[in-house]
């Protein structure tokens, strides 16, 4: 799934109309873009794999498991590598677990990415949170970005907190979640955009710059 929206498209309309402060925000930044993963199970061990890293660091890891494989990552490659080698590349003995545990819970076909595609979102991050070391955060970033939905809300996300605390003028940072939590009721079944848009103004410096829209 491509998601091209802006102030004018259906799903921008609609978040401009429900919600007149975050209009404003959709209205200077104009047009995001997200292109969802062609391997969901690529993203996944992408995901575990930059877990508390830098995305420079990350990078740096994913290249070398890629190395180490021959080629891009499969499930039964994975399983079949050595876990010292792994070790080698950069990875904790925690992130190996988890991305075996994934693996195996792929081949098997336990973790089934067309079906979480359609899970209401609470079943789909339980349903990923069986697999080592994926939480709730882990499981949330999957189902925006690799998985494209349109409706996900990462309540508990430091960033979209502080870019509510800045966008609804909020002197309090303790009042963010809860603010973030009211307002997505009204972003309903957009919410993922939304936080797109909010990801974005500290990407373009206006949460830190204090900007008023």
């Amino acid at each position: 799934m491509n998601w091209i929206v802006n102030a004018e498209t259906p799903e921008g309309l609609y978040l401009r109309q429900a919600d007149p402060v975050l209009a404003k925000l959709i209205e200077r930044i104009g047009e995001i873009r997200l292109t969802a993963s062609d391997s969901p199970y690529e993203s996944l061990i992408g995901s575990i794999v930059s877990q508390m890293l830098s995305a420079k660091v990350a990078a740096v890891i994913r290249q070398r498991l890629s190395t180490l494989n021959g080629g891009p990552l499969t499930p039964a490659a994975a399983l079949a590598l050595d876990d010292d080698a792994m070790r080698g590349a950069g990875l904790s003995y925690a992130k190996i677990r988890s991305i075996k545990d994934v693996s195996a819970r792929t081949l098997s076909g336990e973790l089934d990415y067309e079906a979480l595609s359609v899970m209401p979102e609470p079943e789909a991050v339980a349903h990923l949170a069986k697999a080592k070391g994926i939480g709730r955060w882990t499981a949330e970033m999957f189902l925006i970005f690799s998985l494209g939905r349109p409706d996900v809300l990462s309540l508990g996300d430091a960033g979209l907190q502080r870019a509510a605390q800045w966008l609804y003028s909020l002197a309090d940072p303790s009042e963010a979640p809860g603010c973030l939590e009211r307002h997505a009721v009204k972003w309903r079944p957009y919410r993922s955009i939304a936080c797109l848009y909010l990801w974005r103004a500290i990407d373009d410096g206006y949460v830190d710059g204090r900007t008023r829209l």
